[in-house]
């Protein structure tokens, strides 16, 4: 019998020496502690954060980075499972990713004067890339059918109605070369997705959107963090932490955030049957989406990580996990200074009355409300009623009213709102669904409950801010299609024998063209 070293997680063993499968951990860690004690005294001064907050940090520092290294390890590992499967659709999604990254801030009176200035551009380009690589693709009959089907029908078909109507919003909007631009956008998210639908012929192939979309987001957060030492000021503007270059604001941060942790939490709690992801970076990824929450100070993201959280326990039947963090976090509250200072935190320096008026967020949607009153079917315009209208009445100049809902209400009215409802709807139900559907494998069911988290965060942040509307609503569009394909999968079912679990809109011979 041959013997040969074994190996461990962290090392191997060698002649029964142990030595590290890394050379540079240690130095890695004793950088660590330089690192966390200058990353301290560029966040904050010690009169500001308190010593025990500056010893935490340089404590915490080296844990937090092997375990970074740890999770980059098993990056790497899965970014070379994840390579062989992209396909030229996930480029398209790459540069639909591209082209909403803002590199400038700018009023209204600038955008009315010059809609289209040299840093739009960098928006504009990736879009036309996108519509051009589409337009060759699918200048085929039978492609242009496949594409059209998957556009127009099923649970895509409901949101590309929404669609229409903004873009048909142009004859009577408040300023329609803005809502003819941005709906035309929101379009052709669509028509993205639409090209995926009409080509993905397997799981594994929509799996890889998943993982394509993780990874984007991942990326973009990790970028935002390594800003920090670039430029601190900027980054930690009033004590919370938003993206700088480019200019990522607090709140879609913060659901960057809430993002990585639901999938994580997913993925720590699998539902049964399905097995467990790699525990340390499934860990890993639950600490940085949480940080990532606390450094935003986003109290609507951590409402919608929480929300998320208690359905995915409910949908793997752990509910005790509920029962037993009730009865924990109400002793904490009530016999611990915990309950305080959580008050303190969520408060963010702000008076109560700030609080209850939810940051200016009543205000406008109140007056929203009584303009929507005045237009209550088609609204004054998608995009534009609320920046060109509600806020040029109040005084204000902000890029929205930091609402889906009051958004669509005052932009396109009930001729929008009922389309856009019963996709978002038509999402929950096929998802949830098929959360219990013991026809599929533990795999697939795990990959529709990663959907249902997401669909959780993003359903609740969208009440608070502008995330399923406006382009590019990549997390929105990734789950609205993982529905499709389920749905699909359950006709194709009851119409003949069972087929793989996303069935083709068209012959696999011929997507393989």
């Amino acid at each position: 019998m041959a013997t040969s070293s074994t190996t461990t997680q962290y090392g191997n063993s060698r002649g029964g020496r142990r030595t590290f499968a890394n050379p540079w951990l240690v130095p890695l860690v004793i950088a660590g502690f330089i690192a966390s004690a200058i990353l301290t005294t560029i966040v904050g001064d010690f009169a500001k954060y308190g010593f025990w907050a500056a010893l935490a940090a340089i404590l915490l520092g080296p844990a937090f980075l092997l375990v970074g290294v740890l999770a980059i390890r098993e990056f790497r590992r899965k970014w070379a499972v994840l390579r062989p499967k992209l396909h030229w659709w996930h480029l398209l999604w790459f540069l639909l990713s591209a082209s909403t990254l803002v590199w400038r801030v700018r009023d209204q009176g600038a955008i009315q004067e010059n809609p289209l200035d040299a840093w739009a551009m960098l928006r504009i380009i990736p879009e036309t890339v996108v519509f051009g690589w589409l337009l060759v693709r699918f200048t085929r009959r039978r492609a242009a059918t496949a594409w059209l089907k998957s556009l127009f029908g099923g649970v895509p078909g409901r949101l590309t109605c929404f669609a229409l109507v903004c873009i048909t919003s142009t004859l009577w909007s408040v300023f329609a070369a803005w809502t003819l631009f941005k709906s035309l956008e929101y379009m052709l998210d669509l028509l993205v997705l639409a090209a995926v639908l009409a080509n993905v012929s397997d799981f594994e192939d929509y799996e890889s959107l998943f993982g394509w979309t993780w990874t984007i987001f991942g990326v973009e957060l990790a970028w935002v963090w390594m800003q920090i030492p670039l430029w601190p000021g900027n980054s930690f503007e009033d004590g919370r932490l938003k993206g700088y270059f480019p200019s990522t604001a607090y709140n879609y941060v913060g659901q960057s955030g809430a993002i990585m942790a639901i999938i994580a939490v997913c993925r720590l709690f699998p539902v049964r049957g399905a097995k467990r992801e790699n525990f340390a970076f499934s860990t890993a990824l639950l600490a940085f989406g949480c940080a990532t929450l606390i450094a935003c100070q986003t109290r609507n993201t951590i409402a919608a990580f929480a929300f998320a959280v208690v359905v995915v326990i409910i949908l793997t039947r752990r509910t005790w996990i509920l029962v037993a963090s009730a009865v924990a976090g109400a002793g904490a509250w009530f016999l611990t200074p915990l309950g305080d200072m959580v008050l303190t935190y969520l408060q963010r320096d702000q008076s109560r009355q700030a609080m209850e008026e939810m940051t200016g967020r009543a205000e406008l949607w109140s007056f929203a409300w009584q303009e929507f009153l005045k237009h209550p079917i088609n609204g004054m315009g998608a995009y534009a009623a609320g920046r060109f209208f509600i806020m040029t009445k109040l005084g204000k100049d902000t890029a929205s009213l930091h609402s889906d809902w009051v958004e669509l209400l005052v932009g396109v009215g009930l001729l929008g709102l009922i389309p856009f409802v019963l996709a978002l709807g038509g999402a929950w139900w096929h998802l949830v669904r098929s959360s219990y559907d013991k026809s599929l494998e533990p795999a697939q069911r795990q990959l529709v409950l990663e959907a249902v988290g997401v669909l959780g965060v993003i359903t609740i942040h969208s009440i608070f801010n502008d995330e399923l509307t406006w382009h590019a609503p990549l997390l929105f569009l990734v789950v609205l299609g993982c529905a499709e394909m389920l749905r699909r999968r359950r006709q194709a079912v009851m119409v003949r024998a069972p087929l793989p679990l996303f069935a083709p809109a068209v012959s696999p011979g011929y997507l393989n063209r």
